[in-house]
């Protein structure tokens, strides 16, 4: 496949070019004899080019079937071999364009990401949850956006994390199952359902909230925290599983004291909203 080529079919501004080379582009990463050789920096260019697919791509349902197309790359089409460089290749571009989209096309993007989350978590589930492969899908996450850096735009890591047990949930427990288990009277009867499931499929979820932990405590922004803790590891959802949530003693300590500094300063900005009159940022 001659990439620069193919990129620019990606990148077209005629729909029928991008949606021909998109299916071309589903059948080279399903066939693992192509995949496999393909490069690194070969991948960059074909997320550069996708990015611009969905760039070009107007109105929602339009929006919403594409980004549920490019999703499903990681999903149903790319060799396990390619995963992670994959998801290294979409990351890495989603940083380097970000700062290029304006407000009338950053929801379509913030949609394809929560996507891509999602479908990354179907991907682990067809390998049946293997430690090794989510730890390798992990340290490509938090090697690129699931780290507290200047150079990462926060809006990428805050959406992750604001998606991320919303996903996990959505996987391993489908709307056509939860409707099924809707009829069932027993609360616990449900939970032991869904304990099972998660047993079952030897989800590791300890795993999969370790980068938040990490992020968790002193060392790190404190709006960072702050939401991981709300997100994340305030979770009812994995309370009720009986997930373990909790933090080394010191960073949990570290973490309450950032929230209650957080709820202390919107106290006292309250207090200041009732005695001055705003008069616009920067004044």
């Amino acid at each position: 496949m001659k990439t620069n080529a193919f990129v620019r079919q990606l990148a077209s501004n005629k729909r029928t070019v991008r949606e021909n080379a998109l299916a071309t582009l589903k059948k080279f990463l399903s066939t693992k004899s192509k995949a496999d050789n393909i490069s690194i920096t070969e991948l960059n260019k074909l997320w550069k080019g996708l990015f611009y697919t969905m760039w070009f791509c107007d109105k929602p349902r339009p929006q919403q079937r594409l980004a549920n197309d490019l999703a499903k790359l990681f999903s149903e089409c790319i060799v396990d071999e390619q995963f992670c460089n994959f998801v290294e290749s979409f990351w890495t571009v989603m940083i380097k364009e970000w700062r290029e989209l304006d407000k009338w096309r950053l929801d379509k993007f913030l949609m394809l990401m929560r996507y891509v989350v999602r479908e990354c978590f179907v991907k682990m589930d067809v390998r049946e949850w293997d430690e090794e492969a989510v730890s390798e899908y992990l340290s490509v996450m938090k090697r690129l956006v699931l780290k507290d850096d200047s150079q990462v735009p926060r809006a990428i890591t805050y959406h992750i994390i604001d998606v991320w047990v919303d996903e996990i949930d959505r996987v391993l427990f489908p709307a056509d199952e939860d409707e099924d288990e809707a009829g069932d009277d027993s609360d616990g009867d449900e939970k032991k359902t869904i304990e099972d499931r998660i047993e079952e499929k030897k989800v590791p979820v300890g795993l999969l909230l370790e980068p938040f932990k990490a992020l968790s405590g002193k060392g790190h922004s404190e709006a960072l925290v702050a939401k991981i803790r709300v997100e994340i590891l305030d979770d009812q959802r994995l309370h009720e599983l009986g997930v373990d949530t909790s933090l080394p003693k010191q960073k949990r300590k570290a973490a309450d004291d950032l929230a209650e500094d957080d709820e202390d300063e919107d106290d006292e900005s309250d207090a200041d909203d009732d005695q001055e009159e705003w008069t616009g940022f920067g004044n």
